[in-house]
């Protein structure tokens, strides 16, 4: 009798061997499924903790109440908290935001161009 059951085990470890090779295919392919889900959303936590900090640093300068960058954060703020978000958009909002806040803070050089707007004196030499 124990040798029956024995003859049994041997018979069924190649069936066991390719259960278990399935089953390591399928925890491979639920990983990947859960990165590309969980991997959109690191990036969207990301632009909202970047969008964020800039308006604390916004705050500090006493720029708060400007309408371009209220303007242009609402924008961003929208985007990041609705769903479906389009992180390609989203992104390109934040930047529009950070650009405009990194115009408002430069110093205005009084010999440099005065329209405020301009590409943004980085690199640039006078």
């Amino acid at each position: 009798s124990d040798h029956r059951r024995h003859a049994q085990w041997h018979r069924l470890s190649p069936l066991l061997e390719a259960l278990e090779q399935e089953a390591e295919d399928e925890l491979l392919r639920a990983r990947e499924s859960l990165t590309s889900v969980t991997a959109p959303l690191a990036v969207r936590a990301e632009l909202r903790g970047r969008l964020d900090a800039y308006k604390a640093k916004v705050a500090r300068h006493g720029l708060a109440e400007d309408p371009l960058l209220i303007e242009r954060y609402d924008a961003a703020r929208r985007m990041l908290w609705s769903a479906p978000c389009d992180l390609r958009v989203a992104e390109q909002a934040v930047l529009r935001y950070q650009h405009a806040v990194a115009e408002l803070l430069q110093p205005h050089r009084p010999d440099g161009p005065q329209d405020g707007r301009g590409a943004g004196g980085q690199g640039e030499s006078r």
